[in-house]
């Protein structure tokens, strides 16, 4: 037992190390971020978590000198079947057709939404991302009536 206990804390600091190195490679992001009232969480050094409006989303850390965001909100519709899933490609397909800038698709035996877009500075990105939350929560709305209109006909 004793020998498990050193390699545990080994762990964890080498976790705890990875989100220092990501946070400064990321720090005027997340500055930014938590200027704006979001809290911030680094997952690893390309990826940024935070909170909003009950969910977690996560946000790819652009390399220095790009220009490329992408926002992730994963796991928000859950595939039980192979029923199930056909449901979620016909939503998502309706879906994707009508609103704006979001891309839904299915991972494994989940729905996801993103949004990828180029922003000429993590300022201008930062500005903009409350309505890229609105526009994933949109979508999220749209996708979650499509599915539950299908439920109500059968």
């Amino acid at each position: 037992m004793t020998n498990q206990e050193p390699v545990s804390l080994k762990k964890k600091a080498k976790k705890a190390q990875e989100k220092v190195v990501a946070t400064e490679a990321a720090s005027p992001l997340v500055a930014l971020l938590e200027g704006s009232g979001f809290r911030v969480q680094a997952e690893n050094e390309s990826t940024l978590s935070f909170p909003f409006e009950g969910g977690t989303y996560y946000l790819s850390v652009p390399s220095e000198g790009e220009d490329y965001y992408h926002v992730i909100f994963p796991n928000f519709w859950e595939l039980a079947d192979e029923e199930a899933f056909v449901k979620a490609l016909v939503a998502c397909d309706a879906v994707n057709r009508e609103v704006k800038a979001v891309k839904l698709h299915t991972l494994e035996d989940d729905v996801w939404a993103g949004v990828e877009a180029f922003h000429e500075s993590p300022e201008v990105f930062v500005r903009g991302l409350p309505r890229v939350l609105g526009f994933i929560q949109e979508a999220v709305r749209a996708f979650r009536d499509v599915m539950l209109a299908e439920v109500e006909e059968a």
